[in-house]
């Protein structure tokens, strides 16, 4: 099970590879044309970034992709938001102390440094630790109040989203072969992953169904307000429906008093969250099935959302402006489905784009998401209907 942060070694068979291109890419100043980006906010960060496609070869990073998406889904229960961006950071870059917990449940770093070979100092990823320094000590510094873990090549880390978080500034060369290089990104819950003979769509309901139930539970439990994060578990299911095991992938609960410190109230929320899980009972199947899902506290809105937008358009140059838009989705590994005048989304979030006669309706399950991100989407999503209602006018 993984809580606070976990490291993960030779995490990519084809690392040097990946490296090797960016090399080949950037070696040569009068032929390199990586697009960069120089993003600086003043005294919290500095560094250069791009998209990994601008120095990997699309088949490699796709290959990446999907073995990163494979990983975390079977060990964490999550899923990459998108595409990561490709971190540079040389002479002087650095990451001021953040959180992202409107970003993600986890974020990570995957690294194509050459550490052991490295000629600047810096570029750790800086973990704030839990709970409040003790001042009783004659004198508290250094990795007393913080862990330092050092950016190994083909090292993915991963950290929960709400520690605060940096990157040690790094001083030494301002050559890019010679930078901390690591793609960063995020990782949330998906909409309940179901392999095997159940019917995903029933065995979605039957966790929406727990969500809920937990959800009127916990609302009676004022000793238990300030418990928040998520909490991520792989069921097997027998061919009855009958949840034969669970193995909880991650454990994120904590208290902003105690932190991953020990906690009655947190123990109590752990307990309800466990019984409700070990109790499930899935519709009838044809054979044995797994079922990955995630549970987050306090449970947010579990209403699906719903969107629909006006159109005047014609439903056959909608069609072909929605495949083309989803296309791009479909490179990012987002997963759809095209059914007559539907499009079905299956991950990360499971739900449809309609198109009918006079409207572009969009229906998507509940996310386990905190609510700034699920605002986030339902806004990006009304935008993107309404340029696409514009297209095909």
């Amino acid at each position: 099970m993984i809580q606070r942060q976990h490291v993960v070694n030779d995490f990519f068979a084809e690392a040097e590879a990946m490296r090797s291109a960016y090399d080949t890419k950037v070696k040569d100043p009068y032929r390199q044309s990586v697009s960069w980006q120089y993003f600086c906010a003043p005294q919290m960060y500095t560094y250069l970034r791009t998209v990994p496609q601008q120095v990997v070869p699309e088949a490699l990073f796709a290959r990446f992709m999907q073995h990163m998406k494979q990983w975390c889904v079977d060990n964490v229960g999550l899923l990459p938001m998108g595409v990561p961006n490709l971190h540079l950071m040389v002479n002087g870059c650095t990451l001021g102390l953040h959180s992202d917990f409107q970003n993600g449940t986890l974020g990570y770093v995957y690294s194509l440094t050459r550490w052991q070979q490295r000629k600047f100092a810096g570029g750790e990823t800086l973990l704030l630790r839990d709970g409040i320094p003790s001042y009783k000590k004659h004198h508290v510094q250094g990795e007393s109040l913080y862990e330092l873990v050092p950016a190994q090549f083909n090292q993915l880390l991963l950290f929960d989203d709400r520690i605060v978080h940096g990157t040690q500034t790094v001083e030494g060369s301002m050559d890019p072969l010679e930078g901390r290089i690591a793609f960063v990104g995020h990782l949330r819950p998906t909409s309940p992953v179901v392999k095997g003979a159940l019917d995903p769509a029933a065995a979605r309901k039957t966790i929406l169904d727990l969500q809920r139930h937990l959800a009127e539970q916990l609302k009676e439990r004022d000793d238990c307000k300030d418990v928040q994060g998520t909490v991520t578990f792989r069921l097997d299911v027998a061919a009855s429906g009958k949840v034969e095991s669970v193995t909880t992938l991650i454990d994120h609960l904590v208290t902003p008093a105690t932190g991953y410190g020990p906690s009655a109230r947190v123990d109590d929320v752990r307990r309800i969250v466990q019984e409700g899980i070990a109790t499930l009972r899935f519709p009838d199947g044809a054979g044995k099935s797994t079922v990955t899902a995630a549970v987050l506290v306090p449970l947010p809105d579990l209403r699906p959302i719903e969107i629909a937008v006006p159109h005047g358009g014609r439903a056959a140059v909608l069609r072909e402006v929605l495949a083309a838009q989803l296309k791009e989705l479909e490179s990012q590994g987002f997963q759809i489905e095209r059914s007559g005048e539907e499009f079905l989304m299956l991950e990360p979030l499971a739900g449809t784009i309609r198109i009918e006669p006079a409207r572009l309706v969009a229906t998507f399950d509940p996310p386990m998401w905190v609510p700034s991100q699920r605002e986030h989407f339902q806004a990006n999503l009304k935008d993107s209907l309404g340029l696409l209602a514009r297209a095909g006018g």
